[in-house]
Order: C-alpha cells, then structure tokens, then sequence
C-alpha cells in the first residue's frame, strides 16, 4: 500500500529537532550540579540519531552500502548512549564494552547481507539488535527509575521496542528482498514517523528527569543543614507538628529530646570557629549512629538539636538519650578536634498537649536541669 506522507521528509524533520534538543541538553548540563551524571550521553543520544537521520536522508547521493552501514552504526550508536546515559545517572557503570560487541557483530551480518543484498534480513538484525539494547534501557527504569519523568522514558522505550518487533516482524510478509528504507508504504512510513517521534520523546523525557533531579537537590538543601546534615530548625519542626497530629490521631506514644553541647562557647573562643564547626559535625555523625531509622533529627539552633522519637515510651526514649549521651562523651575525635559532651532534656507527649511545642517547653526544662546539675547528663 501506497503512502502519501514521504518517509524522507519525515526523517529529516526529526533530525533538526533532535539536534536542537540535543544542544539543549548540552546547555543544561553546563548549568545543572556537577553531581548529576549522564547529561553528556544523553545530549549526544539524540545528536548522534539526527546524524543518522541526516546520512540515511542522502541515500542515492553515495554508495548504498556506505550510507547504510554509516547510518546503521550511527543509530545503534544513538541508541546506547541514550542506555549509558541513564545507566551514569543512577550512579551504574556504563556498559559500553558488551552493547559495543554487539553492536559491532550486529554491523557484521548487515555487511554480509549488504554484499549479499536481503533488505528483509537486514531489518530484521538491526530491529533485534535495537530492541534488545531499548529492553535493557526500559528494564533498568522500571527498576530504578521514580517519578513522572521516568515513567515517562519508560513507557516510550517499551513503545519503541514495540514498534521495532512489529517492524521486524512485518518484514517477512511486507518487504522483498530489494526494498529500500524510503519505500513509500504505509508500513514504513509508520515505522519511521513512529520510530523518530520516540527519538524525541526519550530526549524530552530524560531533559524532564535531569530537571527532576535538580528540584530535589533543591529540597534536600532546604530541609538539610548544610554544616551537619541535620535536618534544618524548619524541618524538623514540621516533622514534630505530623508526628504530634499522629499521636492525636492513633495515640502512637511521641518522645522528643532537646540536646545542648556542653561548653560550646568555649570551644569556639579557645579553637575557633571552624574546628567548633567541626565538633557539631562529628557530634552529629556520633549521635545519628544511636539511631533507629525513623528517628529525627534537626538543627535547632547553634549548638542545639531536637531528637524526634516516634512510637517511642517515656522509658524507652530516656534510655535512648543514655545512649546518644554515652556515644558522644566516649567518641573519639579526629586529630586536632577537641571531644565533647551534651546535656539532654527528654519529654513526652501527655493528656492535655495541644501542640508540640508543649513538649518543647517540657524538653527545655529538662535540659536547663541537665545543665543546673552538672552537664553531660539526661534529664
């Protein structure tokens, strides 16, 4: 069946937008955070097809079988880096060395059989080939993957896969050996317009996956100290106002500690700022050893932190801070860092709390004791 929309036109077309987005790519891996991996792969994915598209577009302008086998080795080549690309940005390593054998013995059998002319062969290695490399990619994100963006890519890698089964599939019944790529059929004509829309699809999707992946580096600097880690005064009050509506909810008992640095002041006077900076850092990393997985901990101010203890007793939370007490009066700094000790106050919620900052208060006045009688002790 004859198709009135020309596969040539269409193929040229995708290749300037999947050049521009490919430069796009490149703009936005200049600008975004170092720590996000992959931009470069995936810039030169939809790059390295719009070549292909632009080589497989002069067919009749050079020999067949050097625009053939140049396009073929440039797509399968688009094709990988868009797979290593995502591989980098979930931190895996590229494997570049195996999909590149295959690519290569795929490039094998299409030169045989480009000497040996049988287009309805050759479409069928080179769709296999592509599907198996488009799979993994798919594979990996269902795994891995989080988030709109990466459905996204997914759900369009597992569509061109589709397409480039059913295209290989058709081969045997739609093609003779002497059909060409631009051969104005309705099947072609849809593999091609389909193929090339999921080329910029993919680009459009892995963009919105790096933009993902800014926002929430952004977040994590909003809700993290940026000295030590620990939640920030803003989230850990937020955490404590939703673990106290629980406990209205359900009655999940709630504990909190309030946790001072002994002599604080003194550290910094007699060392300075910076190695008092690093006295918080290391007391954090200290306490954060003596806690469970769903414990909370924040920043209050200076050299003050909260403790969140969810479904946590009054018993169990004053054993807790005993601990957390003990684990930072025996660590053992790095050298040149002065040890120190905390004061802690422990509260609970009780009947009549209309608020965390109930416990708040309650905590407050168990740490102001702690310092009254002694330091370096709980409360």
């Amino acid at each position: 069946m004859q198709s009135s929309l020309d596969p040539r036109s269409i193929t040229i077309m995708t290749a300037l937008m999947a050049a521009v987005l490919g430069a796009v790519l490149l703009g936005v891996r200049r600008n975004y955070p170092a720590g996000i991996r992959g931009l470069l792969p995936w810039a030169l994915a939809p790059m390295t097809c719009a070549a292909a598209a632009g080589v497989y577009a002069m067919q009749g302008l050079a020999p067949d079988f050097v625009i053939a086998q140049t396009g073929n080795a440039l797509l399968l080549t688009g094709c990988g880096l868009f797979y290593f690309g995502t591989q980098r940005f979930h931190g895996r390593r590229a494997t570049w060395r195996f999909w590149g054998g295959i690519a290569l013995a795929s490039l094998a059998v299409l030169t045989w059989f480009l000497i040996h002319p049988d287009y309805r062969i050759r479409l069928l290695v080179f769709t296999a080939t592509m599907s198996a490399c488009v799979l993994a990619h798919a594979r990996l994100l269902l795994r891995e993957g989080r988030g709109f963006a990466a459905r996204l890519v997914a759900v369009t890698l597992l569509l061109q896969a589709l397409v480039l089964v059913l295209r290989g599939v058709a081969a045997v019944w739609v093609d003779g050996a002497a059909s060409s790529r631009f051969a104005m059929t309705t099947v072609q004509t849809a593999y091609i317009a389909s193929y090339c829309f999921c080329v910029l699809l993919l680009s459009v999707g892995v963009l919105l996956m790096a933009s993902e992946r800014v926002r929430e580096e952004f977040e994590l600097l909003a809700t993290r100290d940026a000295l030590t880690g620990a939640l920030t005064r803003r989230a850990v009050l937020q955490a404590g106002e939703d673990e106290f509506a629980r406990w209205l909810r359900y009655g999940q008992p709630l504990s909190l500690l309030l946790l001072d640095i002994d002599h604080f002041k003194q550290i910094n006077d007699r060392h300075g700022h910076l190695i008092g900076d690093r006295v918080l850092a290391e007391a954090v990393a200290a306490m954060r050893e003596e806690m469970r997985l769903n414990d909370r901990l924040g920043r209050y101010g200076g050299e003050e932190f909260v403790i969140l203890l969810p479904s946590t007793t009054p018993e169990a939370a004053r054993a807790s801070a005993e601990r957390i007490r003990a684990a930072l009066a025996a660590h053992e700094p790095a050298p040149g860092i002065p040890p120190c000790s905390a004061s802690i106050g422990v509260a609970w919620t009780q009947a009549g709390d209309v608020g965390l900052d109930a416990l708040l208060a309650r905590a407050d006045e168990a740490l102001y004791r702690a310092k009254a009688n002694g330091r370096n002790r709980v409360e």
